[in-house]
């Protein structure tokens, strides 16, 4: 490019130089301002030129290094974009299991909350359930027992009538004959036994029935002892005899039977027994 510049300037100095040549020597003093004046356009000419050349010449250089930037930019841009494309759907990705992570965690915690609230309620349920049915049960027991013993107090009322009764029974002498006793007391009795009779079945269909007494051994429980009294045949502990008759109501003691108790042998009794018993087994020694 300074090479360029260089002809150019050379070239307008020679032809100024000839033009000079050719004028006259009285002319040099006038002309001198004209020949400074073209001499700096002549300068501002090549001036341009040079600035032209120069400028044709960048442009020449220049445009396939732009164009080539210009490719290179699109690239660039287009892989840049493809990582930012690559990037944004890794971190959609990512974000997505992330999301699904936390999702599925939340909903296992609430699966877990709702189960043990679940498991809570139904323990409450089968809780309240047992509750009911033992409730029940204990309802269905109290009732069958009310109305089992719903009676109790008539037929504690019942039992004074059938005392009478069996005195009334009582009363007639059992040794004596049937000649000696008037018919007519005979059929009384006979008619007071039946109604006795009548009303014991009567009152076992609602659950009364006489406390067995005499020969059984003495329970506590049912027999109210009144004496207790040595005895020669039965044995201790044994009732011996019956002063008035004990009933119960199902399982339920109504009246305890009041009764003498046996005491078994006397303490005499039991020496010569003892005795008794020595003297056989010396006499079978003996023997």
């Amino acid at each position: 490019m300074s090479e360029t510049k260089k002809i150019h300037i050379e070239a307008e100095i020679e032809a100024s130089t000839d033009t000079e040549t050719s004028t006259d020597d009285d002319a040099t003093d006038s002309n001198e301002k004209s020949f400074t004046t073209r001499m700096r356009e002549m300068a501002e000419e090549a001036l341009d030129k040079v600035k032209s050349e120069v400028k044709r010449e960048i442009e020449e250089r220049i445009s396939p290094v732009e164009e080539s930037a210009s490719n290179l930019t699109a690239e660039v841009k287009k892989e840049v974009e493809a990582i930012i494309q690559r990037v944004r759907e890794q971190y959609e990705t990512e974000r997505e299991e992330l999301l699904r992570a936390e999702i599925e965690k939340e909903v296992e915690t609430a699966v877990g909350a709702v189960h043990e609230a679940y498991k809570e309620e139904r323990d409450r349920l089968l809780r309240t359930a047992a509750e009911a049915e033992n409730t029940k049960k204990r309802l269905q027991t109290d009732y069958q027992r009310q109305l089992k013993f719903a009676n109790e107090g008539i037929l504690e009322g019942m039992v004074p009538v059938l005392d009478s009764l069996e005195a009334a029974i009582k009363s007639v002498p059992e040794k004596v004959e049937e000649d000696d006793v008037s018919p007519t007391l005979t059929t009384f009795n006979e008619g007071v036994e039946l109604v006795h009779k009548q009303l014991l079945d009567a009152l076992k269909i609602h659950g009364l029935v006489p406390i067995e007494a005499v020969g059984e051994a003495f329970d506590p429980n049912q027999h109210e002892a009144l004496l207790v009294t040595p005895s020669d045949d039965v044995p201790e502990g044994v009732v011996i005899e019956e002063f008035r008759r004990g009933y119960m109501l199902y399982t339920r003691v109504l009246r305890a039977s009041q009764v003498v108790v046996s005491q078994g042998l006397s303490k005499a009794e039991e020496e010569i027994s003892d005795d008794t018993a020595d003297d056989t087994d010396e006499t079978d020694t003996a023997e």
